[in-house]
């Protein structure tokens, strides 16, 4: 009967044994009493692994030592038996993988809040890719924008800012209102005075404070965009989430509601800083020359 020794490798390897010990057990079935000379021969796996090797097949039950005085000799068990019983304990495995897959769909199926989040949140990486998902979802928009604006920013060309501030002016025509709370220090980058000269001119509500602990924009209570202290990545481009799920929205809307009571209106800030204001809009027009 010609034997086909792959075949016989990878068996044994698919019931748990490894690919030595199954060339080690092979060649014991082979040859009775074989010593760690033959295995040596037989297999050409070296000798100070092959004591190694035969101690985890006698532990696992494949074969057996015999000694004849100081010499050792090792046989094959039966692979009847053997094999019997690393069949029996696959099929507990089996068994006991089963009832665990039933039990974990169980726990899963149950956190429908959990999934509910995970399955409702976007990474979106880029200013570019930031500033389009901004204006499809504001052009989406119907009924009310709540922000908070603190850097980074996405818009800060020209051409970008002018392109959010069309898409908010369409919004407001729409009926839509809008209210933001603008983080506004002397570290602020210049283009902001710039934005909150344009938006004192037009209608929409909107607030100052020196420092905001997010930056976050809320899409007619339904849609969450944010972005962290932590918001760029490790090659230093921008990123943000956006949310749509109802109870993270809902916590983050009250957050903003609560600093909105906090900050001032811009009329209550400019009458303070009404200096400060004169100075950066000239330093933001002499940047641009």
């Amino acid at each position: 009967m010609e034997i086909d020794y792959l075949k016989n490798i990878k068996g044994l390897t698919a019931i748990g044994m490894n690919e030595r010990g199954a060339k080690v057990y092979l060649a014991l079935l082979k040859k009775i009493n074989s010593t760690v000379s033959d295995l040596h021969k037989a297999t050409g796996v070296k000798q100070n692994k092959l004591y190694e090797i035969v101690t985890n097949l006698m532990r696992d039950g494949y074969c057996i030592e015999k000694k004849i005085g100081k010499k050792r000799f090792f046989n094959a068990v039966d692979p009847k038996d053997v094999i019997g019983r690393a069949l029996n304990r696959i099929e507990m495995t089996l068994k006991t993988g089963y009832e665990l897959k039933e039990e974990l769909a169980l726990i899963y199926n149950s956190a429908e809040d959990v999934k509910e989040l995970y399955e409702s949140i976007d990474i979106i990486y880029g200013s570019d890719n930031l500033h389009n998902r901004y204006i499809e979802i504001m052009e989406s928009s119907n009924k009310e924008l709540f922000s908070l604006c603190r850097p980074p920013f996405a818009g800060v060309t020209e051409e970008k800012q002018k392109a959010q501030l069309t898409a908010y002016a369409t919004f407001l025509k729409k009926g839509g209102m809008g209210r933001t709370i603008y983080e506004v220090n002397e570290d602020s980058p210049l283009i902001i005075f710039d934005i909150l000269n344009e938006k004192s001119k037009k209608s929409g509500e909107f607030h100052i404070a020196s420092k905001l602990p997010l930056k976050i924009n809320i899409f007619d209570k339904e849609i969450v965009m944010i972005a962290d202290k932590s918001s760029f990545t490790m090659d230093n481009e921008l990123s943000m989430a956006v949310i749509k799920q109802r109870t993270s929205v809902e916590g983050y809307y009250a957050l903003m509601e609560f600093l909105w009571t906090q900050s001032k209106t811009y009329d209550e800030w400019i009458v303070e800083n009404k200096d400060f204001m004169e100075r950066k809009l000239k330093e933001y027009a002499d940047s641009l020359l």
